[in-house]
């Protein structure tokens, strides 16, 4: 596996772990809640593999030279979110599918990237009293 295997793993599990919940959840409330869960799963699956091709992308695009690497990066880029528009679209006309659940599925991965590396992290706070970001112009 690549040198990102750990991060990616802790990400994946995050993913798994919160959609998990929201499925639950959903249970509990929404009436009709098999569609959603569909949805749901649909959309996790398809955020945990544009996660891994991201990964790969990136680990294979440092290696290359910088005009190589830009056009690698940005092909992959296209890519993903054209799949990302076939997800969608397939959520969209299938009716077994609900597509509030797949968008849900589709960017939990954000917050819990930001969980896992931004708000867990206290330096990240403390640089951000030191750059008196909070301050008042007149005070700076």
């Amino acid at each position: 596996m690549g040198p990102t295997w750990d991060i990616q793993l802790r990400i994946i599990k995050g993913i798994l772990i919160t959609n998990t919940v929201i499925g639950v959840i959903s249970l509990l409330i929404i009436e009709l809640a098999k569609p959603f869960i569909i949805g749901l799963i649909f959309g996790t699956l398809f955020s945990i593999l544009r996660f891994r091709l991201l990964a790969l992308s990136v680990e294979k695009s440092v290696q290359m030279e910088t005009n190589q690497a830009q056009r690698y990066a940005f092909s992959r880029y296209v890519i993903r979110y054209t799949l990302a528009g076939v997800v969608l679209f397939i959520s969209l006309k299938a009716d077994y599918i609900n597509t509030i659940g797949t968008v849900i599925g589709m960017i939990t991965m954000k917050p819990v990237i930001l969980k896992t590396h931004a708000f867990n992290d206290k330096e990240f706070f403390k640089d951000l009293f030191k750059l008196n970001i909070f301050k008042r112009k007149e005070e700076r």
